[in-house]
């Protein structure tokens, strides 16, 4: 019985990737919290998978204050234009 509840380390790892995307059925969130109190190695990779989808969530939501989205003026577009066609 106990077996049925156990995940190997890879097994957990893409779990636990794919419990950041959707949520997982009950018996694999139990699944997967017990390996992880008994395996410090996945508890890492998941606060390191935590952090890093963390912190791309804070870019998505300031990309548009790191990259600012500025329009071409119409002399440029037309410049531009006119190089392609040369080409």
């Amino acid at each position: 019985m106990i077996n049925h509840w156990m995940f190997k380390c890879k097994d957990i790892s893409h779990l636990i990737s794919r419990s950041m995307d959707q949520k997982l059925p009950l018996r694999i969130r139990i699944g997967i919290k017990f390996h992880l109190m008994m395996c410090n190695l996945c508890l890492r990779y998941k606060k390191q998978l935590e952090l890093i989808h963390k912190a791309i969530s804070k870019l998505d939501t300031d990309k548009e204050e790191i990259f600012p989205v500025t329009q071409l003026p119409d002399q440029t577009k037309e410049k531009i234009k006119k190089n392609l066609e040369n080409h």
